[in-house]
């Protein structure tokens, strides 16, 4: 069954399509809905999970991302939220320092 349309932030294809400028590769994953996370985004040898939210909603999650969110920390990966391409740079960047 192909997936549905789903209603995503205004600012998702910005981040999507700008962290692809930069080269990172990104899966699209908001289609899915439910309880799978918008993007899954790698770059420098790590792969992130990634959840867009507009700036100011950040802490607005679904029950179904923060679902999400948790079970995936509990196995130990780690899981950004993010409003700009930015952000993104910084989750990689602070990745590497660990």
């Amino acid at each position: 069954m192909r997936p549905r349309r789903t209603k995503r932030d205004l600012n998702h294809a910005e981040v999507r399509d700008g962290c692809r400028d930069l080269g990172m590769v990104v899966w699209d994953l908001a289609d899915l809905g439910g309880d799978v996370l918008d993007l899954v985004v790698c770059w420098n040898g790590r792969c992130l999970p990634i959840e867009v939210k507009q700036p100011g909603l950040e802490n607005d999650l679904t029950e179904g991302e923060q679902a999400s969110i948790k079970a995936l920390r509990a196995v130990g990966v780690e899981v950004v939220v993010v409003t700009c391409v930015e952000d993104v740079v910084m989750s990689f960047e602070k990745c590497t320092k660990l």
